[in-house]
């Protein structure tokens, strides 16, 4: 398979924001392209954030990563949040989603993260058993928000 996993480069923001609104449009997420061109260009520029990549097949870009870096007690330090995986659909059933978490894990294995974390959709089933089968399992806890 002709696959490539890149760090973006600024260049690349044009597509990477309109693939999250494809990602967010499955769920009805709200989209602002002012707002994701401007957080993809402070996020690409400033590697304390973490990492974005493109994940390129055939030369094309199918679908891109974000790794975010923080800091956690409970789980010892620093880890990593796979905040978005993004596989256009057209490029569904090439295992770029199986190369990409390959890619995680020896990411986080080479930089040191203890533990990765993601959040999931309920409905998502797939993903859910990807996820699974590359070791990632159900955290006791849920997620909450709140928004300022």
């Amino acid at each position: 398979m002709n696959h490539e996993i890149l760090k973006t480069t600024l260049s690349d923001i044009p597509q990477l924001s309109q693939m999250m609104k494809d990602f967010y449009a499955i769920d009805l997420y709200p989209f602002d392209e002012k707002v994701t061109n401007d957080n993809f260009q402070r996020f690409i520029n400033d590697e304390k954030y973490g990492d974005c990549f493109k994940i390129v097949f055939e030369g094309e870009i199918a679908g891109y990563i974000i790794l975010v870096k923080y800091f956690s007690f409970e789980f010892g330090g620093e880890i990593l949040f796979l905040d978005e995986l993004f596989v256009k659909p057209k490029f569904q059933g090439k295992s770029l989603g199986k190369k990409a978490l390959e890619f995680v894990k020896d990411y986080s294995n080479k930089n040191q993260f203890e533990v990765v974390l993601l959040e999931i959709e309920n409905h998502n089933e797939k993903a859910k058993k990807l996820y699974e089968h590359y070791g990632f399992q159900n955290h006791k806890r849920s997620l909450m928000i709140l928004k300022n």
